[in-house]
């Protein structure tokens, strides 16, 4: 399983540990993104997560392959926040290019 973001016919973006079968992909702890704040008031629109079926004690589901628009590759931010609230809590550091050294000779 990996962790990935959803567009479901709906229009939400569910984040999620997934793994696809044939016809069905099999999601673990589904997130829906949920924007925070309104942007008129401070510029900038922040990002939540609530669980996608709140009111089931199911950790696993199966979605139809027929209600998925696409899957990708969240952004790190969302795999760090995602797996802070219903993961194992690991956080990606950002990785820096080491600097290049000059010859002189």
């Amino acid at each position: 399983m990996s962790i990935k973001l959803l567009r479901l016919k709906s229009g939400e973006d569910v984040v999620a540990d997934i793994d696809e079968n044939e016809d069905t992909v099999t999601i673990e702890n589904p997130a829906v993104i949920m924007p925070m704040g309104d942007p008129r008031q401070s510029g900038t629109v922040q990002m939540g997560f609530a669980p996608w079926v709140p009111f089931s004690d199911d950790k696993q589901l199966e979605i139809s392959k027929d209600w998925i628009v696409f899957i990708t590759e969240p952004a790190k931010d969302i795999v760090n926040n995602y797996r802070q609230a219903f993961g194992s809590g690991i956080m990606v550091r950002p990785t820096r290019l080491p600097q290049k050294k000059h010859l002189t000779e």
